[in-house]
Parts: C-alpha cells; sequence; structure tokens
C-alpha cells in the first residue's frame, strides 16, 4: 500500500505527467528555460513544449505578473 501511493505522488510530480494537464514549458532562443518574460526580447522566437510536441511562436507581448504573495 505504501509502495502504491508513493508511486501515485511521484507519477504526479513526472514532469511529463504536468503537461498532460495542460501545461507548457517555455524556452528562450539558446533553449533555456523561461521563467520571465523579460527574458527574451519582442520579436524573438520562444520554443514551447507540450504533452504531445513542440511549437515555436514570436514574442509579440510581454507582461510582467505581480506576485500577490
Amino acid at each position: 500500500e505504501t509502495l502504491t501511493r508513493l508511486r501515485a505522488h511521484l507519477g504526479a510530480l513526472n514532469p511529463l505527467a504536468i503537461l498532460e494537464r495542460g501545461y507548457a514549458v517555455a524556452t528562450d532562443p539558446a533553449g533555456k528555460i523561461l521563467r520571465d518574460p523579460f527574458q527574451v526580447s519582442m520579436g524573438d522566437t520562444v520554443g514551447v513544449r507540450l504533452a504531445r510536441g513542440s511549437l515555436e511562436s514570436r514574442v509579440t507581448r510581454r507582461e510582467k505578473q505581480i506576485n500577490r504573495k
């Protein structure tokens, strides 16, 4: 039972499982993971990793989110 519970917990933390829930990972032109919109410039090409593939997008707008913590 403990092993089953631990397996389920690890499965939920699997990056691919997180992508399956609709999340994506964006990378800059050098392949570095983006955490801030101002890591890239207007017009840059951004890579987007999805659960079942990837795509490229061009930056047309950047907006900084205000943390409410």
